[in-house]
């Protein structure tokens, strides 16, 4: 941005760089579904366009707000300039200096506002107001099956690739927080075998967006799917993360000599495991080498050969489980992810 003092020069030269040619005047007295429908259509033309090695998306986001999550104002939009700074003041959010533009070019800013608030969640991957911006349920989690439809049938083909996207970034933190280490990485090693690329950001991949979309969507629905598959056989979370642990993925279907050894395990945790790092009853490294002696005796009467190795993946997720089950972390048995 060239130095630029007025709120007048600031939201010109935004709309002659981003919006030349896009009707932002007329727009701005759109309402409703005509407005939604037209930041949408912005936001798709700036997600497709790249300047230099940047979403043009971005370079507008950046103007307004920071990269961190909940549009955070850049250090110079409270019309002050931060010492040592080189960056100009952007006058566009100081309400002072908002009172010396027109009602009209208010009218554009808010717009302008909009387009952007969306292209910094967009582009920067993070959970926006589904409602608001798409006029689906609010909720980015795959049962909502609103959002599916949207996604899988809109016009907004970059939108939605981020929008998957943000999806399974989502996802990833639940699981995350829900210690499920087979969904982690499943959504984490997510790839195509038809181009042979694994799923990363939307920039950086160039597989068709319905692909694209349709393979994040499938692999969300399929872990779901699995839980709803506990849930009626009224398995207990952990159950589930065991079972799942010992097969070292997330399966289309429980197999039932799996089922035995999680729990199996799942009582040994649950009697001599869950708690004992808690106040003056240490989970030490002996009591970590009794729990693998379990998971041994465990793999010896129910698995066949070749499960649960020592120096598995699996072994590694029974492990990491048995720790946090000690520091206390244990599901409830209505409690699911």
């Amino acid at each position: 941005m060239t130095q630029l003092k007025t709120a007048r020069e600031v939201l010109a030269w935004i709309e002659k760089d981003y919006f030349k040619g896009a009707g932002l005047d007329k727009a701005s007295r759109l309402e409703g579904e005509e407005r939604r429908a037209y930041a949408l259509a912005q936001v798709e033309r700036l997600l497709a366009t790249v300047h230099g090695a940047t979403l043009l998306a971005l370079l507008l986001s950046d103007i307004f707000w920071t990269a961190d999550e909940g549009r955070k104002p850049m250090p110079w939009l409270d019309g002050v300039s931060q010492k040592g700074s080189d960056y100009p003041v952007n006058p566009l959010l100081s309400l002072q200096d908002q009172q010396t533009l027109t009602d009209k070019e208010m009218a554009r800013l808010r717009l302008i506002l909009e387009v952007a608030g969306l292209c910094h969640d967009l582009s920067l991957h993070f959970t926006f107001d589904l409602n608001e911006a798409f006029g689906v349920e609010n909720n980015f989690w795959v049962s909502n099956k609103q959002l599916v439809e949207w996604l899988t049938t809109t016009e907004y083909e970059n939108i939605a690739m981020h929008t998957a996207y943000i999806m399974k970034k989502h996802a990833t933190a639940v699981y995350a927080c829900g210690r499920y280490q087979p969904a982690q990485d499943a959504l984490a090693e997510l790839f195509s075998v038809e181009y042979a690329k694994l799923i990363r950001e939307p920039e950086r991949t160039e597989m068709p967006s319905r692909t694209y979309v349709k393979i994040i969507l499938d692999e969300l629905i399929r872990i779901d799917e699995h839980w709803k598959q506990g849930r009626k056989k009224r398995l207990r979370p952990d159950i589930i993360l065991l079972h799942d642990e010992i097969y070292g993925l997330v399966p289309n279907l429980f197999d039932k000599d799996v089922l035995k050894a999680a729990k199996a395990l799942y009582k040994y945790m649950d009697s001599d495991v869950y708690g004992r790092m808690v106040g003056n009853n240490p989970f030490g490294p002996e009591a970590m080498k009794l729990f693998a002696k379990k998971v041994r005796e465990v793999r010896a009467e129910y698995l066949a050969e070749g499960w649960i190795a020592d120096d598995s993946l699996e072994f590694a997720y029974l492990m990491a489980h048995a720790e946090s089950c000690a520091k206390g972390c244990w599901r409830g048995e209505d409690e699911a992810l």
